[in-house]
């Protein structure tokens, strides 16, 4: 289980509007503690589309369009485009983070502690 003060502002700041995959990097480098941050990113993103907490998606002209498929062929999809942009999404990665009904729950759960 992933404490949840690791990705707890990503689904704050994601009760707003959609969040970019890079705050999802940086809150992976931040709560690595030591281990390979790019190995605990895929294991935080497994965690979040497992629990339901996150949809990951691109934005359209019509809004955010979730990509389709379980938890483990989404990660990859990320993975993949975070590869072509040599793990730096500003460069434009794809990859955007809606938040769920559950994921928002967690996110207030967050802010009354």
């Amino acid at each position: 289980m992933i404490d949840s003060r690791v990705f707890a502002e990503v689904l704050i700041e994601g009760m707003d509007d959609w969040v970019p995959i890079d705050q999802l990097l940086w809150a992976a480098r931040e709560g690595a503690q030591g281990r390979p941050w790019k190995e605990f990113f895929v294991e935080l993103l497994r965690f979040l589309l497992e629990n339901e907490l996150i949809q990951i998606g691109e934005l359209a002209a019509e809004g955010f369009s979730p990509w389709r498929g379980e938890a483990g062929e989404v990660s990859q999809l990320v993975v993949e485009d975070l590869e072509r942009f040599s793990w730096k999404p500003e460069l434009g990665s794809r990859a955007w983070i809606a938040n769920t009904a559950a994921g928002n729950d967690v996110a207030r759960s967050q802010i009354d502690r």
